[in-house]
């Protein structure tokens, strides 16, 4: 999910430091993960789009192996853009709770998803569900899936419900409506563990700082053992262990943020470890799940100069995360036979409008009540 708080405020120096206390040096990533001068929007817009590409295949060309990469290494762009955001979610989500506390975060977070899901849910059920629909207005409205849509997706606390009565009967990818919002109650369950996680651990102990950090390194490794293990299994639960893994390792990596060092030549050996994996398919689960939280952090606080202007536009990334894959459909329906290309910058030309249109009218203005006004 394209949602992740920008700013990492400081923990104690203290709370980690059960071998030695150490002083982080200034190569450490809690020397970047201050304030909100980073990549972090850009990260999220470009793998938005990401999405949006690959998505592209699936869509005009219907199932199968279509989208790049998958008849390789069973993963696709879009697989890798979704583990991006529940990276840095998991990271800054995680900052945000400690900087909060929990009434405050629990409105943020509300405050950030909601809106703007209520919207794009409300817009695909009255403007573009009748608009497509092969059933009568009647038939449509009068049918309980439809208000069922309406109301699953509009929180996705209860699960989501990709399909609307008769919409996109005749397309390639048939009477899929909005297959992004597939990981929303992933994201939604990953804060409440997160957030159970907290609370439990400082009614427990003492030592709540350093206990939860143990906590979530132990569950963490767990979660990758739990991925490969059910892969390798066949089993369709794998994809809860990866998502559960990527959050809670951007959740590791901010709690041990101060002894984890920030430096190119990591970043190098560790890109490279993932691209043998591509290289080698067989290799590829086992050698990309433990690389991407470092080089994801390491691309949002490290390049600097230009890259930073970005942050002026605006954080785009929902939006086109949440309009993108409907807006296909659309194009794909109003176009019987249109290629992956034409669909992909006919979308892009009508997405922009939309993620920019919920930026400015929903999400920022909603954002606006935040105590701090942050993006997250």
């Amino acid at each position: 999910m394209p949602i992740g708080a920008r700013n990492a405020t400081r923990w104690p120096r203290n709370a980690l430091d059960w071998a030695e206390d150490t002083r982080p040096s200034a190569m450490q990533l809690s020397a970047y993960a201050t304030g909100r001068d980073n990549n972090f929007n850009l990260i999220r817009f470009l793998a938005a789009f990401t999405v949006l590409f690959s998505h592209s295949f699936a869509l005009a060309l219907g199932p199968g192996d279509h989208e790049p990469w998958f008849a390789r290494i069973g993963y696709t762009p879009a697989s890798v853009a979704v583990d991006v955001f529940f990276v840095t979610s998991g990271f800054l989500v995680t900052a945000s709770l400690f900087r909060r506390g929990s009434a405050d975060w629990i409105r943020a977070r509300a405050l950030r998803i909601l809106p703007a899901l209520m919207v794009m849910s409300a817009l695909l059920v009255f403007v573009l569900g009748p608009l497509f629909t092969t059933n009568a207005l009647a038939a449509y409205f009068g049918d309980s899936d439809t208000w069922r849509f309406l109301a699953k997706n509009a929180t996705t606390l209860f699960g989501v419900k990709l399909r609307l009565p008769g919409v996109f009967a005749d397309n390639p990818m048939a009477r899929m409506v909005n297959g992004s919002l597939w990981t929303m109650p992933f994201e939604l369950r990953c804060y409440i563990t997160l957030a159970v996680a907290w609370w439990w651990v400082r009614f427990a102990s003492s030592d709540a700082q350093r206990m939860f950090t143990r906590v979530v390194v132990v569950a963490t490794a767990g979660m990758l053992v739990g991925l490969w293990w059910s892969h390798d299994a066949g089993l369709r639960e794998w994809h809860a262990f990866r998502l559960f893994f990527m959050f809670f390792s951007g959740t590791a990596f901010w709690l041990l943020r101060d002894r984890i060092p920030m430096r190119g030549w990591i970043a190098a050996l560790l890109a490279g470890v993932a691209c043998i994996g591509a290289w080698q398919p067989a290799l590829f689960l086992w050698t990309y799940p433990p690389v991407i939280a470092y080089l994801v952090l390491w691309c949002a606080y490290v390049p600097g100069g230009a890259l930073r202007a970005y942050n002026r536009v605006g954080d785009y990334s929902y939006g086109v995360y949440i309009y993108a894959y409907p807006v296909q459909q659309a194009v794909i329906a109003a176009s019987p036979g249109i290629g992956v290309a034409a669909t992909f910058f006919a979308a892009t030309a009508i997405t922009l409008p939309l993620a920019f249109a919920s930026w400015h009218l929903v999400e920022k203005p909603m954002l606006a009540r935040k105590a701090d006004g942050a993006t997250h």
